[in-house]
């Protein structure tokens, strides 16, 4: 059964929407997309298929990429014809991070010196098309694929650090195989269904533009897809120990969302927090303290 942790979360002031290039674009896109829909609903769901799986990177310098140079271990996995770079730092049972859709490995920064001074060993990463890592798109079960494939370059996995949509990547490679002890899931969706949704919603799609987008899903990788990428679903599988952190003012994944997949992962505890929207858990001190409290140290460094 779950439990609340009670634990206030920091203050914040939320800020207006603020007329940035990136809010300016999305408008733009949301404008082409509306008048493409209306000539050809085909053709615009096309388009949206194929920037459904190409993430936009995150703007330079990222948040701690100074602590890049600064890594104990730097490795280079090849998957496919792509490179992906590994990152680790301090010695002792493995902390993985996974980020998120368009995030990075170091979105995880503010972990690395407290998990350090816990006794664990922190690598982070970059799923394909993200980060510092090579290509221009991916999609999740790639992402599921490489995660695998990095904890096996580590040696064993103790815990996982996961963000939004790399929640669902992490639940896919577990059940796939991938057998961490710990799990703290950051903002969790409860589905790629529900994803999709709300992509169709933040690019203003009509339903006929996105139910092409959605055919083409299943052309592509079959009509299990949904299940597959599920989480509200595999988390019912999930024997692990764990954490869900719901922010009550994340407007990226609905907070309604992230507790559909707590009611189904009996054997996690849940922190729900305000103010801190759905970027802002990945360095909030509280969220970090909280999470290496449930965590606990690793039984050689007691």
């Amino acid at each position: 059964m779950t439990s609340q942790l009670n634990t206030q979360s920091e203050i914040f002031r939320p800020t207006s929407q603020a007329r940035t290039p990136a809010n300016l674009g999305l408008s733009a896109t949301r404008l082409a997309l509306k008048l493409y829909g209306r000539v050809s609903p085909r053709k615009a769901g096309r388009l949206v298929h194929h920037m459904a799986f190409r993430p936009s990177r995150l703007p330079m310098p990222i948040r701690y990429e100074h602590l890049l140079d600064n890594a104990d271990s730097y490795t280079q996995l090849q998957h496919g014809s792509r490179i992906i770079p590994v990152f680790s730092w301090g010695q002792g049972p493995v902390i993985l991070g996974v980020h998120g859709w368009a995030g990075a490995g170091i979105q995880f920064g503010a972990w690395i010196e407290p998990l350090l001074e816990a006794g664990y060993r922190v690598v982070l990463f970059d799923a394909p098309a993200h980060g510092r890592a090579q290509g221009e798109s991916t999609d999740l079960f790639e992402m599921a694929d490489v995660i695998t494939r990095v904890a096996a370059s580590v040696g064993r996995v103790h815990g996982v650090l996961a963000h939004s949509i790399g929640c669902i990547a992490v639940a896919r490679a577990i059940a796939d195989g991938l057998q961490p002890s710990y799990l703290a899931m950051l903002a969790p969706p409860a589905s790629v269904t529900a994803v999709m949704k709300n992509l169709g919603r933040q690019l203003g799609l009509s339903p006929e533009v996105l139910a092409v987008h959605l055919q083409l899903m299943e052309e592509r990788f079959g009509p299990s897809v949904w299940d597959q990428l599920d989480l509200e679903a595999l988390s019912q599988t999930l024997g692990q120990r764990g954490l869900i952190v719901i922010d009550d003012d994340d407007t990226s994944i609905s907070p309604a969302e992230s507790q559909r997949v707590v009611e189904n992962w009996h054997s996690a505890n849940v922190l729900r927090t305000s103010g801190l929207g759905h970027n802002r858990l990945l360095w909030s001190p509280m969220v970090v303290d909280t999470v290496l409290r449930d965590l606990g140290r690793p039984v050689h460094s007691v």
